[in-house]
């Protein structure tokens, strides 16, 4: 049965929801540590720290091989290389997830406004969404160096809505980390955690929240709080 999302605006974190960004991130990083001489660390030690930035990753993985950390050296080389190395792969590995392309159509399909509010800079999250020939589905991609604040500042996602041309009254925002869902609370959005992704659901209980495992689970959940 076909939903009619006339009016909503559905609006989504980038990396871990839309799109499995992590292994590239993870080269990126090895590529990095290995400029210092350093030996890879597992995708699994990493995983749950994409969200916090490329510094985040640098820091974790010379503390895994017990490297002194010199924020000058990370803010001056470490960081630029690795920013480098992963723009120019920023798509090797990086796929939607399951069930993501099949689900934007019947979004797009049933009249919903749809839109990007990520903590990604801006011309890497672009990079991202045409290289996977998925950015026309989004009428508004808004960075977290495009604006004075980012998530979970709600001004991110009210902006990102307001450039949208969408209602804020009628938005739903769809994420897999706590600055995410704290986003979504501060706006007063209902939210959609993604469980496939990079972050944590928080245990405070709100009944403007669902929680899904795959994202062929979405329309219920998006049906339920949209109802």
């Amino acid at each position: 049965m076909k939903r009619d999302y006339t009016g909503w605006t559905l609006v989504f974190d980038l990396d871990g929801t839309l799109v499995e960004t992590a292994p590239d991130l993870h080269a990126a990083l090895n590529h990095t540590l290995a400029f210092k001489g350093l030996g890879p660390v597992t995708l699994d030690m990493i995983r749950m720290m994409i969200g916090d930035g490329a510094k985040a990753l640098i820091r974790k993985g010379l503390t895994h091989h017990e490297t002194a950390i010199d924020d000058d050296e990370i803010q001056n080389v470490l960081w630029p290389i690795f920013l480098d190395h992963y723009s120019k792969n920023i798509i090797r590995h990086s796929r939607p997830f399951d069930a993501v392309i099949d689900c934007l159509d019947q979004f797009k399909q049933g009249g919903a406004t749809m839109a990007v509010c990520t903590n990604k800079a801006q011309h890497l999250a672009e990079m991202i969404l045409k290289g996977l020939e998925i950015d026309e589905y989004f009428s508004a991609i808004v960075g977290g160096d495009a604006l004075p604040v980012k998530k979970p500042d709600a001004a991110h996602l009210l902006t990102t809505i307001a450039r949208a041309n969408g209602d804020p009254t009628r938005a739903i925002m769809i994420g897999d980390s706590q600055t995410d869902e704290k986003a979504a609370r501060n706006a007063g959005l209902p939210f959609v955690f993604v469980s496939i992704g990079y972050g944590n659901l928080s245990s405070q209980p709100d009944e403007r929240i669902r929680s899904i495992d795959h994202w062929r689970d979405l329309p219920q959940a998006l049906s339920q709080l949209a109802g």
